[in-house]
């Protein structure tokens, strides 16, 4: 498995733990305007995996410093938030989202990556009405280990 389908599937398999996301997928812009109008889903979670910048190091190995965004999408007006809302908290549940975000992937780690480490949090901006989105950044260093660049042989003499 490449460090970047680790990377994918442990932080997929971390946030299914938070009950309240209801799609969790890689980034495939996914979430912009369409013909077919907004997503079916209330909330979700796009995890998008920028660029590696890899280090060569000795015996075929390579060292990466990977930047990655946890984007969470909630459509406006979810859990009845505006006018009569029913949460208890004014309509602030994205932020406890977010909390429990953080919470769950500060410093997970996996076999070919290093424990992760929020550096980012920030508003998106609106791609599609009725939608918002938050971005989470976070930084890890991954490892992994190429095909042989030469074969040994056995010689007889």
């Amino acid at each position: 498995m490449t460090p970047r389908k680790e990377l994918f599937i442990v932080i997929k398999n971390k946030l299914k733990e938070i009950q309240q996301l209801e799609y969790i997928d890689l980034f495939r812009d996914q979430f912009r305007e369409t013909e077919d109008g907004f997503p079916s889903y209330w909330t979700a979670v796009l995890i998008r995996i920028h660029k590696i910048t890899y280090e060569t190091m000795t015996e075929q190995n390579q060292e990466g410093t990977c930047t990655l965004d946890v984007i969470l999408y909630c459509k406006d007006g979810w859990m009845s938030q505006h006018n009569n809302t029913s949460d208890p908290e004014e309509g602030l549940m994205e932020i406890d989202l977010l909390d429990a975000i953080a919470e769950k992937l500060q410093f997970l780690c996996g076999e070919q990556f290093k424990p992760l480490q929020q550096t980012d949090d920030e508003t998106e901006e609106a791609t599609m009405e009725a939608i918002m989105s938050y971005r989470q950044s976070f930084k890890t260093k991954i490892y992994r280990t190429l095909a042989p660049k030469y074969q040994s042989k056995k010689i007889s003499i």
